[in-house]
């Protein structure tokens, strides 16, 4: 991945701490000294001859102040919005302001740094808000937790330049590691969450309902506040389930009676509450969410059933802190580590409402005599079109996120997902599902590569989310685009299967659709099918093209 990194200091030893950190980023930094606006403003600069995927924007608020007046300060921001607006093939990260005010000063006089940086802090957050690729970069924030004399070195300001201590350097270069991290879309989707101890002080079975640590005030207010940061995780989808040793009718009484618990049922979508091995249970967990069991984190004050857990599977365990005090910081440390997320989409809001409407269909589906009944009595809508701009981040998502039901394995960036949409040889589409509980959101993305001359076109990737397995809906999905490409005159179109450790689910699938197999080599399978054929199609779905 390319990323470069911008700033009006020094910062040679961020980047050298973030090679250290991911040594595959292909980083680019100005030669020189405070070339980061020449950069910004030149149409053939070196930054912009880079192209890179990513830009950092790391501004130190003293030094940027310095000599310009609040107009002036303000004006960069227009030259950094017109940058993102014709650079359409990168996300922006844009500091905040913090200026250290080392002036001298009556009491009662706000300095004019501290006016300043306020308003650049808010317009640069309405400027994320307005631009789906720019981004905060909180240093302020960073600054605020550490400490400005642990995070500014004097000393070598005034010998190179370098505005930040090398304390300060690994600080920010972790913090850039994060967020390209989190723009990958790499985050875990579970936190799976013990009881006792956990959500709660006290074992419930020996103190029973009244006698459990939670509340407003002292020891009971820690795990409140924890709490409050775990509801805040599901709020930007992050999916909560419960694995505990206890008498579920019990743990059910402090759901429906603790007036203190900020956590209610509805906001789990798994629970596994007896007296069965966690390892056991955290498996079954993942089986019902259908979720391999490395997108989970189990949280547990225990050591000994953390270190089963950490033994026996392969989801991430991290220490749990045995000063209870600590419980936000370390709310904020499974955050930052594991379910970072840059903006929340229309999916992340939903998602835990999306899989307890799953258990509704699962529920219908045991009731129904059939297989078909059932998917009829749905009442499906698949709402299908043309990608575009506002679809990017989504369909970056799918691709990066999609294991079970994804034909070629092919994970894109948003960049190359643009690369897409601009190309004329491609044609991508994307489709929404909603039916009688709710709307699953985006679900299904494929990417069509065509050859207008010989009458060709071939599937770069066909993917669905395993949120809508067995509806046949791939089926319908892949049925339109056919007949889209032969009204546009295609004879033939070509698929392909290469097999990974988890998309079995899809290896037949373009065999089940009558696809010729005409190279079959090592697993990976290649098809054709003359778009004349029949191709007649199970449908259970009312299909609505959004052209």
């Amino acid at each position: 991945m390319r990323v470069a990194l911008l700033s009006n200091v020094n910062i040679r030893a961020v980047c050298d701490e973030l090679r250290k950190i991911n040594g595959d980023l292909e980083l680019y930094v100005p030669d020189g000294y405070g070339l980061w606006m020449q950069e910004l403003l030149g149409d053939n600069s070196p930054l912009v001859n880079f192209s890179p995927e990513l830009l950092f924007l790391i501004l130190d608020g003293s030094e940027l102040i310095r000599g310009l007046s609040e107009g002036e300060v303000l004006g960069i921001l227009d030259t950094i919005r017109s940058f993102v607006d014709k650079h359409t093939y990168l996300h922006l990260f844009v500091s905040e302001l913090d200026v250290w005010c080392r002036e001298i000063l009556p009491n009662d006089v706000l300095s004019r740094g501290r006016l300043l940086e306020w308003e650049w802090n808010r317009r640069i957050y309405e400027l994320s808000g307005q631009r789906e690729r720019v981004h905060v970069f909180k240093l302020k924030e960073l600054i605020e937790r550490e400490g400005r004399k642990a995070f500014y070195s004097d000393k070598l300001w005034y010998l190179g330049g370098i505005r930040y201590s090398s304390y300060g350097s690994n600080v920010i270069a972790h913090e850039i590691d994060v967020l390209i991290r989190s723009y990958k879309r790499s985050r875990k989707k579970v936190l799976v969450l013990d009881l006792d101890n956990t959500l709660w002080g006290g074992v419930l079975g020996e103190v029973g309902l009244d006698d459990i640590e939670l509340s407003d005030v002292k020891e009971g207010s820690r795990y409140k506040d924890f709490q409050r940061r775990v509801k805040e995780l599901k709020d930007l989808g992050v999916l909560l389930a419960i694995c505990s040793k206890n008498n579920e009718s019990e743990v059910m009484e402090v759901f429906e009676r603790h007036e203190h618990m900020v956590l209610k049922r509805e906001d789990f979508v798994a629970m596994r509450i007896n007296w069965e091995g966690k390892v056991r249970n955290i498996e079954e967990i993942a089986s019902e969410l259908n979720l391999a069991l490395d997108s989970l984190v189990f949280v547990d004050d225990s050591p000994v059933e953390r270190e089963l857990v950490k033994r026996s599977l392969p989801c991430e365990v991290p220490e749990f802190p045995s000063d209870t005090s600590k419980l936000n910081d370390f709310a904020w440390d499974l955050y930052k580590r594991y379910f970072y997320v840059l903006k929340v989409s229309f999916e992340d809001v939903k998602r835990t409402e999306m899989y307890l409407q799953e258990k509704e269909r699962e529920r219908l589906r045991r009731e129904a005599v059939s297989l078909e009944d059932y998917l009829r009595s749905l009442g499906m809508r698949m709402k299908i079109k043309r990608l575009e701009e506002g679809d990017v981040r989504r369909a970056a998502e799918l691709t990066q996120r999609t294991n079970q039901f994804n034909l070629t394995n092919l994970r894109l960036t948003e960049a190359q997902v643009r690369e897409r949409l601009s190309n004329p040889t491609y044609s991508a589409y994307i489709a929404s599902v909603e039916d009688r509980f709710g709307d699953n959101g985006k679900v299904l993305l494929a990417f069509v590569r065509k050859d207008v001359v010989n009458g060709i076109a071939e599937f770069e990737n066909l993917l669905m989310s395993c949120r809508v397995f067995g509806r046949y809906l791939e089926d319908q999905f892949v049925g339109f685009i056919e007949d889209e490409l032969a009204e546009e005159g295609f004879k033939l179109i070509k698929a392909r299967y290469v097999p990974t450790a988890r998309n079995k689910p899809a290896e037949d699938f373009f065999d089940r659709l009558g696809y010729k197999v005409v190279l079959l080599e090592g697993g990976e399978k290649l098809y054709e099918l003359a778009l004349k054929d029949s191709r007649e199609r199970k449908a259970f779905a009312d299909i609505e093209y959004e052209g």
